[in-house]
């Protein structure tokens, strides 16, 4: 009869181990919305004096009454290898929500697409989750401002599958 000893079991239950440690890993990649600082307010450290705190009450000073006040820059990335989609054009728009308003191309839509997605695109960080390797184009877009009281300072690109989404999701704001 043969006899089971601790060390022989161990390169068993240590591949087990890191499986389920792969497994628990992807699973929590998963976009929740928890503990995540949206707006410059909620990482500032409560003082009342610092550049953080004036930041906000300057936005409401110009923003006026808009719900959604942006600012979109648009640009390519160095990578010459890429062609961008047909009609992406470098420049800077403005975009208000709520009356709509700016010199956006589509306000309208880009308006009714941010009522539908909410916040998440402008604040949902990709940088833990697992992707898919693709690159889907050169265009890169600079967001500031706020969406419904939520400070707004992102990038939008194509250099991975999430990314990719994320960009896809706001499309009407970013590239009417």
């Amino acid at each position: 009869m043969a006899e089971y000893t601790f060390a022989a079991s161990l390169p068993t239950r240590l591949a087990a181990l890191a499986a389920l440690g792969l497994l628990v890993t992807a699973c929590g990649n998963e976009p929740t919305g928890v503990d995540t600082p949206t707006s410059e307010s909620e990482q500032s450290d409560g003082n009342e004096d610092s550049p953080d705190s004036s930041t906000g009450e300057a936005s409401e000073e110009e923003g006026g009454e808009a719900d959604v006040r942006l600012t979109i820059e648009r640009s390519l990335s160095d990578d010459e290898s890429l062609a961008p989609e047909e009609g992406y054009e470098e420049g800077v728009w403005t975009l208000t929500c709520g009356p709509e308003g700016g010199d956006h191309p589509d306000a309208e839509a880009a308006c009714a697409q941010i009522e539908e997605t909410g916040t998440e695109p402008f604040v949902l960080d990709t940088s833990d989750m697992m992707c898919t390797m693709q690159v889907g184009g050169p265009e890169v877009v600079h967001v500031t401002g706020h969406v419904d009281g939520t400070e707004v300072d992102t990038e939008f690109n194509k250099l991975n599958g999430c990314e990719i989404s994320r960009f896809e999701s706001v499309e009407k704001v970013l590239a009417p």
